[in-house]
């Protein structure tokens, strides 16, 4: 399942996040971040990404959850490599900086179901019923990345490690949980969105706000 999932990922990096471009914030994308937690963040974060017309509660919640898998995998990566530095100096903060990784690893993983899981959602042929499945589904995911990104965190407190590669990896863990945070956020607006026009039909999410 992993190998299956990989390149997924990676195409996600290479078309999202080659460049990070400064963009202007669409009002529409301004709005609706101000329903999260980090509103800054997450409009910088989806400007460069979006269609600035977008008016889909859908795509929003869709581009806001690669963001976070490409967060994730830069994350897990940057992990994986200085945990065999200290594994191989044998440093006594090689354990938690392990146990940092597994925790990323697995975030990664609940991040790309949740993808899955979103891009099911968009079936026509979903009953309300299984609709409600799969939101449960990835709100659980990705309540679970938030959780997995702040015991990692807590993992280090009391380990002297060198001051630039505690701030580093605390930066990029909590830079996950933010962006991660925002996306549960969109997510939720759009699961409430899709409630309110289920049953009276779509009129526009500018027209109707969740």
């Amino acid at each position: 399942m992993e190998k299956l999932v990989l390149p997924l990922i990676l195409l996600l990096i290479f078309s999202i996040f080659f460049v990070e471009a400064v963009a202007i914030v669409p009002k529409f994308v301004e709005l609706q971040c101000k329903r999260t937690r980090y509103p800054n963040l997450c409009a910088s974060s989806l400007a460069a990404h979006l269609n600035p017309k977008s008016q889909d509660p859908q795509e929003i919640a869709q581009v806001a959850l690669k963001v976070s898998i490409v967060k994730a995998v830069y994350t897990k990566n940057y992990l994986r490599i200085v945990s065999k530095e200290l594994e191989q100096k044998k440093a006594k903060e090689y354990q938690v900086v392990k146990d940092c990784l597994d925790q990323m690893s697995d975030s990664v993983s609940q991040l790309t179901n949740s993808f899955k899981e979103l891009q099911r959602m968009k079936s026509v042929e979903y009953s309300e019923g299984d609709f409600a499945w799969c939101q449960s589904n990835v709100q659980t995911w990705l309540s679970t990345v938030l959780t997995d990104s702040y015991i990692c965190m807590d993992g280090f407190d009391g380990y002297p490690m060198s001051g630039k590669m505690m701030a580093m990896i605390k930066a990029r863990v909590l830079n996950v949980a933010q962006v991660t945070s925002n996306t549960l956020a969109l997510f939720n607006g759009y699961a409430a969105w899709h409630r309110a026009n289920s049953n009276a039909g779509s009129g526009g999410y500018g027209k109707k706000e969740p």
